[in-house]
């Protein structure tokens, strides 16, 4: 674990490349981008879709978040008419590399996948596509390498950028000792959710008191999971006791890390801020316990990724590249507005 100096940061985001999008919208280098905010970009369909069969793999079912998101990719599609199919990657790339091929010769029309490893997957995405399968993906970024239609995604740059400005408006002239958790090394999503955290902490604080004031003591690693978390947060506070403050790249790894600060005594002197909008999170929002997350709906990616899918069976050829849900911070303030208690995620 190694201390981040501030130069080094402003340094790295001054390199960043153009294709990092703004919270509200961008380009990359595979093509255009839009932001989804209502309802009423639902497509209909002028064609009847009964004959069409849907093949959706997800990188595993071991978390509420990957079984909402099957279930709603599930429910819009036969709100179509559209036949469906799933597979589980169980969190092994060579088990959803053959779980799509697996899709592909039980005869589906169109492929949806959640890769699990955004480089891994391109030679199955490339194949699919040669064998006649337009492929969508959702929920998590792929190489540009790869012949797909669209990209579905929550706006996690946008949702960084709101929870560092949160931060600052939280903390004052506090000065932040950050230890971050990220999920899984390489992954793009994480990325694009730490340097906007990065960005829209280091603009706020430069912003409203001249000056950029933030140190990154220490990345640990989670592989997204609760006990990840913990693991990582017991190793953390290890080496960095003084940390005031927690960013963690989903929620999961979050709550993980809220144990070890708890069984540590912390609690009082650690702000922990996480992403996605866990039903568990909010609870702890709730109760004053978490401080802040950010909206990473499955129920919306699901429905977005569906739409495209059908306005692309109905002839539609100029579709975004990538698609973004909107960014959206949930604080004690709004956390009721999105808390359902009967919700799995």
């Amino acid at each position: 674990m190694k201390r981040t100096s501030l130069l080094i940061i402003i340094l790295v985001m001054s390199i960043i490349p153009t294709w990092i999008t703004s919270c509200n919208s961008g380009t990359d280098k595979a093509g255009s981008t839009s932001n989804v905010n209502n309802k009423s970009t639902i497509s209909g369909s002028s064609k009847d879709l009964s004959d069409i069969k849907i093949g959706y793999s997800t990188p595993s079912l071991n978390a509420p978040f990957y079984v909402v998101l099957t279930q709603s990719v599930k429910k819009y599609a036969e709100s179509y008419g559209m036949k469906f199919s799933s597979a589980d990657g169980q969190d092994d790339i060579i088990k959803q590399i053959t779980s799509v091929e697996d899709l592909i010769a039980a005869g589906v029309n169109v492929l949806i996948l959640n890769p699990l490893d955004h480089k891994a997957m391109v030679p199955a995405v490339n194949a699919a596509v040669k064998s006649g399968v337009p492929v969508f993906i959702v929920d998590s970024a792929i190489d540009p390498e790869a012949e797909y239609i669209t990209s579905v995604q929550a706006n996690n740059e946008g949702n960084g950028e709101l929870i560092g400005e949160w931060i600052v408006k939280k903390t004052g002239r506090t000065k932040i000792k950050v230890a971050l958790i990220s999920g899984s090394q390489g992954n793009p999503v994480g990325r694009e959710k730490r340097l906007g955290f990065i960005r829209g902490f280091c603009e706020t604080q430069l912003m409203t008191q001249g000056n950029v004031d933030l140190s990154i003591v220490s990345q640990g690693w989670g592989n997204w999971t609760n006990n990840g978390g913990l693991k990582a947060m017991e190793d953390i506070l290890v080496a960095y006791p003084d940390i005031n403050l927690l960013v963690a790249e989903n929620d999961a790894m979050a709550m993980g890390a809220m144990k070890a600060i708890d069984e540590a005594g912390k609690s009082a002197d650690i702000t922990i801020a996480g992403f996605d909008g866990q039903k568990e999170a909010y609870e702890l929002i709730k109760q004053g316990k978490f401080g802040a997350t950010a909206l990473n709906s499955p129920d919306e990616l699901a429905r977005l990724v569906v739409d495209a899918v059908v306005r692309y069976l109905n002839g539609e050829k100029q579709i975004d590249k990538i698609i973004y849900t909107p960014a959206v911070l949930i604080t004690k303030d709004n956390v009721d507005k999105y808390y359902d208690p009967d919700a799995i995620f």
